[in-house]
C-alpha cells in the first residue's frame, strides 16, 4: 500500500502545494505522538501520585505524628529519596511535554488553516475542485481535515 507522501507526490499540483501538504501530515504525526506521550505520562503520574499518597499515609500512621520524623526518614532512605526524585522529575517532564504539545498543536492548526485557505481560494469554483476532494480524501486517512477549519 502506498504511503500518504507517495499519494501526494502523484497529485498534479505544484511542488509548493505538495510541500505544504507533506508538512501538514508531518506536523499531524508529531502532534499525535506528543498526545500519546502526554496520555502515557498522565497515567504514570497518576500511579506515582497514588503510590506516594499511600506511602505517606502509611508513614504518618507509623510515625508519632512528628513531621520531622517523616522528613528524617525521607532524608535517610536512599529508596525514598530516589522515588521522590523520580516523582518530581516525572511531573516536570509531563509539564514540558504539555507545553511542547500546545506549541506544536498551534503550529499544526496554523499550517492546516493556511492549506485550507490556499485550496479554497485556488479551486473554489473550477473543475479542479475534484482534485481538492481527492486531496481531502487522501489526508482524511491520517485524520486531517482540509475541507473546513473548526
Amino acid at each position: 500500500m502506498r504511503t500518504v507522501a507517495e499519494q501526494i507526490d502523484e497529485l498534479p499540483i505544484s511542488a509548493d502545494a505538495k510541500g505544504v501538504l507533506k508538512e501538514v501530515v508531518k506536523r499531524k504525526e508529531k502532534v499525535d505522538g506528543l498526545k500519546r506521550r502526554q496520555t502515557l505520562l498522565a497515567i504514570v503520574n497518576g500511579g506515582v501520585a497514588v503510590v506516594l499518597l499511600f506511602w505517606l499515609y502509611k508513614l504518618s500512621r507509623v510515625s508519632s505524628s512528628n513531621v520531622f520524623d517523616i522528613l528524617n526518614y525521607l532524608g535517610g532512605s536512599t529508596a525514598a529519596t530516589l522515588f521522590l526524585l523520580v516523582a518530581i522529575s516525572s511531573f516536570l517532564y509531563a509539564g514540558s511535554v504539555s507545553k511542547e504539545y500546545k506549541k506544536e498543536k498551534q503550529k499544526y492548526d496554523d499550517l492546516r488553516q493556511e492549506a485550507i485557505t490556499y485550496l479554497r481560494a485556488k479551486w473554489d469554483v473550477t473543475e479542479e475542485s475534484m482534485l481538492r476532494d481527492k486531496i481531502s480524501t487522501i489526508l482524511s486517512k491520517r485524520d486531517i481535515n482540509l475541507v473546513f477549519y473548526s
